[in-house]
């Protein structure tokens, strides 16, 4: 008779159900619980309760498959394991109370902040200055020693054609470029300057 699927399930549910004839505690094994322990490996090729306990703290640890024959090679046989095993928490303890605790030094440069005393600001008394327009006396005044328009001169190749100021300016500087004159009122082309005067 064929066995069907779920009677195939069945078993293998039986297989993996726990052992619950031991009583596992969270502390580290005695002498008489690791005979047994190490027994029981013997007879199922595992642990009861597939936990084992930490050899300082006493914390379970799950261990089966392939990690548990991992580990007992790396501690070289079952009662080895049992007898030194240490779980992830206390190994990390030990290194903790291992290491030196670094004792901080201040940084250096940084002063102690000091209380600025409270000081009492005079502020000047605000005047208002309204712009009076400037008449030609005092462009006359003003361009004995400067030139009203700097910019203009200079962009100009150091003339001033196109000066708004050239009829009233008395700067020593002041000059037209050649073929430029002025008539009093407007820069003018100094040959049409010439017909005028002729006629």
């Amino acid at each position: 008779m064929m066995k069907t699927k779920q009677k195939v399930k069945k078993e293998k549910k039986k297989k993996s159900v726990k052992d619950t004839s031991f009583k596992i505690l969270a502390k580290p094994l005695t002498e008489q619980q690791i005979k047994e322990f190490v027994a029981y490996h013997k007879q199922h090729g595992n642990f009861p309760g597939l936990k084992i306990p930490c050899s300082v703290t006493g914390k379970l640890t799950t261990c089966v498959g392939p990690w548990m024959e991992k580990k007992i090679k790396e501690f070289g046989g079952v009662e080895n394991l049992l007898r030194n095993y240490k779980s992830r928490g206390a190994m990390k303890e030990e290194r903790d109370a291992v290491k030196p605790i670094k004792i901080r030094r201040p940084r250096m440069g940084k002063k102690e902040k000091v209380a600025k005393p409270e000081v009492e600001y005079t502020v000047p008394r605000f005047v208002e200055y309204h712009p009076v327009p400037i008449t030609m006396d005092d462009v006359k005044e003003i361009t004995k020693s400067q030139c009203m328009r700097p910019d203009l001169f200079l962009n100009n190749k150091r003339n001033c054609e196109g000066c708004m100021y050239y009829g009233f300016c008395e700067l020593h500087l002041k000059c037209l470029p050649k073929g430029v004159a002025f008539d009093g009122k407007n820069f003018v082309d100094s040959s049409d300057l010439k017909k005028k005067t002729k006629m």
